[in-house]
């Protein structure tokens, strides 16, 4: 009987089908690598009364927003507007471990001519590197909070944006059960009484400005009219579509949600704390009242 071919230690020589015996075994996949952490977040609360932005601070959140966000034309915007943060009654800063803000949320209450109170959302900036990661749902969450605790949850809140991107996080709650949002493109049957809302609303907020309730587009508001360097879109290539359709740049579509229902109320504040559960994997925000610690001394 010839002698079977030698098979090299540690390896098991392959088998024909057909024989009955067990096939070679499956080398294991290489394992997947571990993604570094990204470096840990801080969070800032200031309010226009109790805790409110000192003149170097509001400079060094100027000046830290304008390299975060070199996609936006930031400094045409913050002289274009140099109280934006500073008029802000609620405001919610994202700093990275040595100090550097990354994020901003801003809100203030605002009424219409007919007395309905709402939450305007004026301020939304993000690092392009830290959007939609833990940067934006623990600023939400603690905006809300100190919204919540100052007054009551905004049932109607309202934001005028040029980015499909700020829409989509409007949608994200909008869409749930005992909420409404405006505009909506995938609804064909139109909510009369929201678009006489949003008509009312985008008085408030744009006072003498063409508005088209159809769409939601208030007709160049926007300052400076090249604040983005770029079209921006989002993962969504219907609202990307619906934007283009709709707006030049100047132009702001008046994003609102109106939330009819207390139960959606719990889920809002509940889903906003299990996706930053689920982000603080990539850098822990913790929350402090004071940027004393974090703004550097001038």
């Amino acid at each position: 009987m010839a002698d079977a071919p030698a098979v090299p230690a540690g390896t098991t020589p392959s088998v024909p089908a057909g024989t009955g015996l067990a096939p070679d075994p499956v080398p294991d996949p290489a394992p997947t690598p571990t993604p570094a952490p990204a470096p840990p977040l801080d969070l800032l609360r200031f309010h226009s009364d109790d805790n409110p932005l000192d003149t170097g601070t509001d400079r060094w959140l100027k000046e830290g927003l304008a390299a975060a966000l070199p996609d936006l034309r930031m400094t045409a915007l913050f002289e274009a507007r140099p109280d934006l943060f500073r008029s802000t009654e609620h405001l919610v800063v994202c700093t990275r471990a040595d100090g550097r803000p990354v994020a901003a949320l801003g809100a203030s209450w605002a009424s219409t001519a007919a007395a309905e109170r709402f939450l305007h959302i004026g301020i939304q900036f993000v690092d392009r590197d830290l959007r939609g990661g833990a940067a934006f749902s623990s600023s939400w969450l603690a905006l809300l909070e100190q919204v919540v605790a100052t007054a009551e949850f905004p049932r109607i809140n309202v934001l005028r944006t040029y980015n499909p991107v700020a829409y989509c996080a409007m949608r994200a709650y909008g869409q749930l059960p005992g909420a409404v949002l405006y505009p909506d493109p995938r609804r064909e049957q139109r909510d009369a009484r929201l678009g006489e809302l949003a008509s009312r609303v985008a008085d408030a907020v744009a006072p003498g400005a063409p508005f088209d309730r159809r769409c939601g587009r208030i007709s160049g508001i926007g300052v400076p009219t090249d604040l983005y360097r770029a079209r921006p879109t989002c993962d969504d290539p219907a609202v990307n579509d619906y934007f283009r359709r709709h707006t030049r740049p100047g132009d702001r579509i008046l994003c609102m949600v109106h939330i009819r229902s207390s139960e959606t109320v719990t889920t809002i504040l509940d889903g906003f704390t299990r996706r930053l559960g689920r982000s603080r994997g990539s850098g822990d925000p913790s929350t402090s009242t004071s940027a004393a610690s974090a703004v550097p001394a001038t």
